[in-house]
């Protein structure tokens, strides 16, 4: 795993990795991103409101780490956690979803920006960062690419 040194250089990480899922969803209608068509059966709108509470999880993680990691150590029920998500944000509108989408990621690279600098080279703090963000996004990437080009082929 890389090793970001300042607050900058893994938010301009993070943002270069999200801006590819937000040139999927954004080129393709709205009316499909509603669609529940991903392989897990999930719609995108599904997708983009599970990584934003992930974000939201990392970003309450990190705002409560800036002395210690102790919390970074408890074992989350990703499973159970998934499921809770999804539940509760089923009956979410698109813009609702997509406003917190946002506003999550705004608020999380903000939260990296104020951890202190000792406490982002920590290796916890790193693995938490990168699970919660890339290599998340990473983990959709290739079903909501197939769902892009399903949506796009004849244009």
């Amino acid at each position: 795993m890389t090793i970001f040194t300042s607050a900058e250089s893994v938010i301009q990480y993070i943002e270069t990795e999200q801006a590819g899922l937000v040139r999927l969803y954004r080129s393709v209608p709205v009316t499909a991103v509603e669609q529940r068509e991903l392989s897990n059966g999930w719609s995108v709108k599904d997708v983009l409101g599970h990584l934003a509470a992930w974000e939201r999880y990392c970003a309450d993680l990190l705002a409560q780490s800036h002395v210690s990691s102790v919390l970074l150590q408890i074992e989350v029920d990703t499973d159970s956690m998934n499921r809770d998500i999804y539940e509760e944000r089923e009956e979410w509108s698109w813009e609702e979803i997509e406003y917190d989408f946002r506003t999550t990621h705004t608020a999380l690279l903000q939260t990296i920006r104020n951890l202190p600098e000792v406490r982002l080279t920590d290796n916890d703090i790193q693995i938490l960062i990168a699970e919660n963000t890339w290599e998340h996004y990473a983990e959709h990437w290739d079903d909501m690419q197939r769902w892009h080009r399903r949506h796009t082929r004849n244009k």
